[in-house]
């Protein structure tokens, strides 16, 4: 895979017993594509920094909203294709909602902490989730992805990962987890640890 400048791209595929890489599904249009469901602690959204006002539950969110959370805060979402986004404490996210005019998944921007996603069957459609240093397209499965110092970590819960960078590829079965550097350098595919497993479940709730 090509090395972009200031970005090393990471295509992380998800699939439910297959080994195909899902990397352009379809959405129907919304222009809510996402909705606030719970709202814990001290949290934000704004319009790319503009009409900054406190996330509340049931407010719909559209392209370009900036979700931020501040330390000891969550929020939940539910969003187009049965996505359910946690967003943990110390956290901000974009939502880019349908990209390239439907043609592609659902989109959102990590770009900071940490977001657990579920879908709530295999029929959903996916979504790509971008980082300062990774790009990762998900379908039907349970993850988590945390952005610290533009470093990320991606963690499979349920379902079968394929992580891919700078030429190389790598499986994560359920339970395994890989580190990935800034400059797009992998590292190995491990069993997570319970106490690793326990920091992600203690800063994304019991809604993840």
């Amino acid at each position: 895979m090509q090395t972009r400048s200031l970005l090393s791209t990471i295509l992380v595929a998800v699939s439910i017993g297959s080994a195909v890489p899902v990397v352009a599904q379809t959405v129907a249009p919304d222009p809510r594509v996402c909705v606030v469901q719970h709202v814990d602690g001290i949290t934000e959204v704004s319009d790319r920094g503009a009409n900054a006002r406190p996330a509340s539950v049931g407010l719909g969110l559209g392209r370009n909203a900036i979700l931020r959370t501040e330390a000891g805060a969550r929020i939940t979402m539910s969003c187009s294709g049965g996505l359910k986004v946690v967003l943990g404490p110390d956290s901000e996210v974009e939502v880019f909602g349908l990209l390239s005019g439907g043609s592609r998944p659902f989109g959102l921007r990590l770009i900071d902490g940490i977001a657990g996603f579920l879908f709530s069957s295999d029929a959903g459609n996916g979504v790509q989730v971008r980082t300062p240093s990774a790009v990762a397209a998900v379908r039907s499965t349970e993850w988590a992805m945390q952005v610290k110092d533009r470093a990320s970590a991606v963690f499979a819960r349920e379902g079968i990962v394929f992580v891919f960078a700078n030429g190389e590829n790598k499986r994560l079965d359920p339970g395994e987890g890989i580190d990935v550097a800034p400059s797009g350098t992998m590292g190995n595919v491990t069993a997570w640890g319970q106490a690793r497993i326990d920091q992600f479940d203690a800063l994304l709730g019991s809604d993840w």
